[in-house]
């Protein structure tokens, strides 16, 4: 009996699912970041108040990306994370930067708050 034997294992990393979660929380990440620094200034001017509160917001925006950086950067290039294909490693690293940037943002003391 002549069996072939080469079985080409499917890489579920690079799936929709993957992808789907990947934009998911890095988008989650993006609005947790950004949001204040974006849509603030937006309902302040359509509310016609002065942007001098905008300084603590950039501050913590700031501190937000440099904790993320610090924090993903070493478990991006982890070598169990790095195997993984590029989609899986997105949707594993997603959840943990939307955790660095809550915690950033209720731990810091914004001043007038």
């Amino acid at each position: 009996m002549n069996v072939k034997r080469n079985v080409v294992p499917r890489d579920i990393g690079d799936s929709p699912l993957c992808r789907a979660l990947a934009v998911l929380f890095w988008g989650f990440t993006a609005l947790i970041v950004w949001g204040p620094v974006v849509f603030l200034p937006v309902f302040s001017v359509a509310w016609g108040q002065p942007p001098t509160w905008m300084v603590p917001w950039v501050k913590v925006t700031l501190l937000q990306i440099g904790i993320g950086v610090a924090v993903l950067t070493p478990l991006y290039f982890a070598p169990g994370v790095e195997r993984l294909a590029g989609s899986a490693r997105f949707a594993l690293l997603g959840p943990v930067a939307v955790a660095v940037a809550l915690t950033v943002l209720f731990c810091v003391d914004l001043p007038g708050a």
